[in-house]
């Protein structure tokens, strides 16, 4: 567990230094939300998110944890496969760890979802 500590902290570490530069964009063709691949190996995949208001992402399954620090504040929508929803508003600087989870996610509010999320493989 401390080994996947020091991992997290100097991956949001390097990647802040590096003032996320992205590698790899890719946006919705209706243009609520774009992912930028920031770093890619067999041990994870980092990617920066931005999601405007109003933007759904389908329901969808983590099978590895992931953690997800959050640049700004956010109000989301959660929902799960059974259809429990959870409305939470995210601080500036939150830092979420999940050992993975199936959600669908709406960004509500007038602010953006600007998250870094390290998926674990």
């Amino acid at each position: 567990m401390k080994n996947l500590i020091i991992l997290i902290v100097s991956v949001l570490l390097v990647v802040l230094g590096m003032g996320i530069t992205a590698n790899t964009v890719i946006a919705e063709e209706d243009g609520t939300s774009i992912a930028s691949v920031l770093l890619d190996n067999e041990k994870v995949t980092v990617t920066e998110n931005i999601r405007h208001p109003g933007t759904l992402t389908p329901m969808h399954t983590h099978e590895k944890p992931y953690v997800a620090y959050f640049f700004s504040p956010c109000k989301l929508q959660i929902t799960t496969p059974k259809g429990g929803t959870k409305v939470k508003d995210i601080p500036s600087g939150k830092v979420v760890f999940s050992k993975g989870v199936t959600h669908e996610v709406k960004v509500l509010g007038n602010k953006d979802l600007h998250t870094l999320h390290v998926q674990f493989k």
